[in-house]
């Protein structure tokens, strides 16, 4: 049945019809009014929501305390370990310089050569003329270690104080041939008096 059907048959069987053929309004309980709720609940709910929040707000901010920390620390180790590889690599240039390479190579006796010979390589024939070097073809390229440098002043200043020692030497026997001639000559003329 349809419910234009339902509706005639609804109407059809009260017997309170009016006269204008309208039906009557039928009359439906309303429900007991709903309770409000009780205040203390709500605010415990609330208490406990703000709680929670304030909890995790403080644990939040603890917890972005210790990575401030953490990161501050991880900064100055990289601050550190940059000012390290800044003075490994000025290591490294200076210990790679072509100057410390001809010093470390004359420290070695390696010396610059000046007369090369090549060597052609399929049938092996010598193109030049080779000669032995002596280390003292290129006097201005020559870079002394610091221990021959040290021994070339040792060597000077003993040298100088050789030459020293061997002027006072001079020095004193003048001055003993000195003294011996005027106790000589003082002798004679004491002996020449005494005649």
């Amino acid at each position: 049945m349809s419910a234009v059907h339902e509706l005639e048959h609804d109407r059809s069987g009260r017997g309170g019809h009016t006269g204008s053929g309208r039906a009557a309004p039928r009359l439906v309980p309303v429900p007991d009014a709903v309770q409000p709720l009780r205040r203390l609940p709500f605010a415990v709910v609330l208490v406990g929501v703000l709680g929670i929040g304030l909890l995790g707000l403080l644990v939040l901010n603890t917890q972005l305390q210790d990575q401030s920390f953490k990161l501050s620390e991880l900064e100055a180790r990289s601050t550190r370990l940059a000012y390290t590889e800044d003075a490994l690599q000025h290591e490294l240039d200076e210990v790679s310089s072509p100057a410390s390479l001809v010093a470390k190579a004359t420290a070695l006796g390696m010396r610059p050569y000046v007369g090369p010979g090549f060597i052609t390589m399929p049938d092996g024939t010598v193109v030049g003329s080779p000669e032995k070097a002596t280390g003292k073809d290129f006097k201005s390229s020559l870079i002394k270690s610091p221990a021959q440098i040290e021994a070339e002043k040792r060597a000077v200043e003993e040298k100088r104080r050789a030459e020293q020692a061997r002027k006072d030497a001079e020095k004193r026997r003048a001055e003993a041939e000195q003294k011996k001639a005027e106790q000589e000559k003082k002798k004679a003329e004491q002996d020449e008096e005494g005649e």
